[in-house]
């Protein structure tokens, strides 16, 4: 029978993704990150939660915000917007504190998760968390629209990430290449707004 998938799993995979770890809680099946840098700072918590047959792995991205009363459904609907465009994760609003949080959880089939699986999920979850972690400031602190806060938090990233990607000689584009050559983030963005927006007939 295969080991169960477990804390030693995970530290494994976690250090050949390069992530270090901040604190792991065996016993409650738990490990800390803990983010810091050109993305900001912030914490992600895994653990693996079993009840009868059933495992899963839970990522959660706590404290990434807060919704008070200022401009509250303005932030709802942000936050909203985000879940409907994000494949892996959701965020999650605490009605007593205001805490917001990013989380997804894995059902762990057959005791089990592939690397690539574990690498794919960790990875939409970070992504999400430096795309929108100034999304709400955004809308309370400088009384950004939520398109337009969305539009910059998104414009940010995608701005950021083609300035540091490494220059890769590869030749002549094909024609398909060229193609994908002439993209502009602007319009991808504008054209992704406009069917969003877009009203059932």
């Amino acid at each position: 029978m295969a080991e169960s998938f477990g804390i030693p799993q995970l530290k494994e995979y976690l250090t050949r993704m390069g992530i270090k770890i901040a604190q792991t809680k065996v016993e409650q099946q738990v490990i800390e990150l803990a983010f810091h840098g050109n993305y900001g700072q912030w914490r992600m918590i895994l653990g693996i939660q079993q009840g009868g047959e059933v495992k899963k792995l839970m990522l959660i991205a706590p404290h990434i915000g807060s919704v008070k009363t200022k401009k509250r459904l303005e932030c709802l609907e942000a936050l909203m917007a985000v879940n409907y465009r994000i494949a892996i994760g959701k965020f999650g609003l605490d009605l007593e504190d205001g805490e917001v949080r990013l989380e997804e959880t894995i059902p762990l089939a057959n005791n089990n998760l592939s690397f690539e699986q574990f690498q794919l999920a960790l990875g939409a979850i970070m992504q999400t968390v430096v795309i929108y972690q100034n999304l709400l400031p955004r809308i309370v602190q400088q009384n950004f629209t939520v398109q337009e806060a969305l539009k910059a938090c998104e414009q940010e990233f995608f701005q950021s990430t083609s300035q540091n990607e490494p220059v890769v000689e590869t030749g002549p584009l094909t024609n398909e290449e060229e193609a994908f050559a002439t993209f502009d983030v602007d319009d991808v963005l504008a054209e992704v707004e406009r069917l969003l927006e877009k009203k059932p007939e």
